[in-house]
């Protein structure tokens, strides 16, 4: 079933201060402000562990109710490190998944007394592996060239190409934002080798994805990479240049920079069709911010095409392939439901998935023919029938009753 992921962010004092007390069970959350998180680290000299959720994150649900309720989680957890939750949604969550990078719930992060990031784990763990995140925590804090040493060390000067390489590897590795770091490295690399297939690529895993000297570079050089070297890097670079920057672009209305990341992402080599999926979405988006008319047809009647003629009986068959296949592991008990947050909620959603997957790419298409000016009768009309397909689909569907309604005002 589809898996979330929350992120939280609790303060635990000393028990005889927050009325912590030795007989709870599982892990005992600091209840405080960040700021007061830092000054009791500080005061006590312990590491802090972090669970990042959302409301909406089974899986976080499922740590929360399963994994930190564990007598042998508390003991080892409330021991070694002071613990927080937080919200990536809500109040000083946002800005602190911002600054450590949090995409996917839950994350789990791991500070040192002073607040710096030395270890990073994503993803719902049982109560084993859980514990042994604590250690592997535990050494990446003692160790001499953790991410929080390697920091302190970059700020205080050193540009060494060798310790910037190892620099942003660690980085990567805990996905955070390298892209000071990367432009820094960038500057020591030689104008000899700028152009070489093995500093392309290596420019190409690191990118983070804003805009940056090196992503300028590899974009003015993407073609002298190599075959090979292009198949290695297509997923990241698409993740990188075309979700994070161009879709980013989008979502700040920085319209100016779009084109040219989209441009590049459209040389990528051997993008799947789910992919040009994607930039096909983007591309309507952008016509429509940019009122370019002709855009918008193009990319909606692309969109639509394929979706609008697929019958009625391949859409029931296509939702129950993918009903029984998520819910076979339930029924052989390879999984166990009871352990599955809102599991009665969700397989009422994954009856007709693949029916509303369909229904939302029609949508998306005829939503954004109704803003085209009322000349465009042709497309209004085709809109129109979109719109009522999806109707059909999803009778009781208010969004696109609404819609059916909006275009027969406009439609011819």
């Amino acid at each position: 079933m589809k898996r979330f992921v929350p992120i939280c962010f609790f303060l635990l004092y000393g028990a005889s201060v927050f009325g912590q007390t030795s007989d709870k069970k599982g892990i005992q959350f600091f209840e405080g402000s960040w700021q007061q998180l830092l000054t009791q680290a500080a005061k006590t000299n312990k590491m802090i562990f972090i669970d990042v959720y959302t409301d909406w994150c089974g899986p976080c649900k499922y740590m929360d109710k399963f994994v930190f309720t564990e007598q042998a989680v508390g003991n080892k957890y409330n021991v070694t490190f002071i613990n927080y939750k937080i919200d990536a949604e809500k109040g000083e969550g946002k800005n602190l998944a911002a600054k450590y990078n949090v995409r996917a719930y839950p994350t789990y992060l791991f500070l040192n007394s002073n607040g710096d990031l030395v270890h990073k784990v994503v993803g719902e763990r049982e109560k084993k592996t859980f514990i042994n995140i604590a250690d592997e925590a535990l050494k990446a804090g003692g160790d001499k060239f953790n991410l929080a040493h390697l920091e302190k060390t970059y700020h205080e000067g050193n540009r060494d190409p060798l310790f910037l390489r190892n620099y942003l590897d660690r980085l990567s590795a805990m996905n955070m934002d390298n892209t000071a770091v990367l432009d820094a490295y960038f500057k020591t690399i030689p104008k000899g080798q700028l152009g070489e297939d093995a500093t392309l690529l290596y420019l190409a895993n690191q990118l983070s994805g804003k805009q940056s000297a090196s992503l300028d570079h590899l974009i003015r050089y993407y073609d002298k990479l190599s075959i090979a070297s292009k198949e290695k890097t297509t997923n990241r670079l698409f993740e990188k240049v075309v979700r994070n920057a161009a879709g980013l672009a989008l979502t700040e209305k920085r319209l100016t920079a779009y084109p040219d990341l989209m441009a590049f992402g459209k040389q990528l080599y051997g993008l799947t069709e789910n992919q040009k999926a994607v930039m096909n979405r983007y591309d309507l988006m952008y016509y429509g911010l940019t009122r370019n008319y002709q855009g918008v047809k193009n990319a909606g009647y692309k969109m639509a095409a394929q979706p609008f003629a697929i019958s009625a009986d391949s859409l029931r068959a296509e939702d129950k392939r993918r009903f029984d296949k998520v819910m076979q592991p339930f029924i052989s008990g390879e999984k166990d439901s009871t352990k599955t947050p809102g599991f009665e909620e969700e397989k009422k959603y994954l009856v007709n998935q693949y029916t509303m997957e369909i229904a939302e790419q029609l949508y998306t298409a005829a939503k954004a023919f109704a803003d085209l000016p009322a000349t465009e009768h042709q497309a209004l009309a085709d809109a129109l029938k979109w719109a009522k397909r999806c109707r059909e689909l999803k009778p009781d569907a208010k969004v696109f009753i609404d819609l059916v309604k909006t275009l027969e005002a406009l439609a011819p």
